[in-house]
């Protein structure tokens, strides 16, 4: 299967391509994580929400993964 979702590479700036703005479902299988909790996030403020023409939620992979990075604990860098 194709894959529909790529991170930005880490040679792009940020702001030089737009990213696809995905529902919270899209971006939840994306990382392998349930809906409700990038909607628990979301309605915490942890990650941000795009509400285009007044339309559903969206949020980008990119600063959903990037919240995930946030929140580690111990382990290796």
């Amino acid at each position: 299967m194709q894959e529909l979702y790529k991170l930005p590479s880490s040679h792009c700036t940020t702001g030089a391509k737009p990213e696809k703005l995905l529902n919270f479902k899209d971006a939840a299988n994306a990382i392998g994580a349930k809906e409700w909790q990038i909607r628990r996030a979301v309605k915490s403020g942890s990650i941000p929400v795009y509400r285009p023409f007044n339309s559903r939620g969206l949020v980008k992979l990119s600063e959903v993964v990037a919240y995930i990075d946030t929140c580690r604990q111990g382990g290796a860098e």
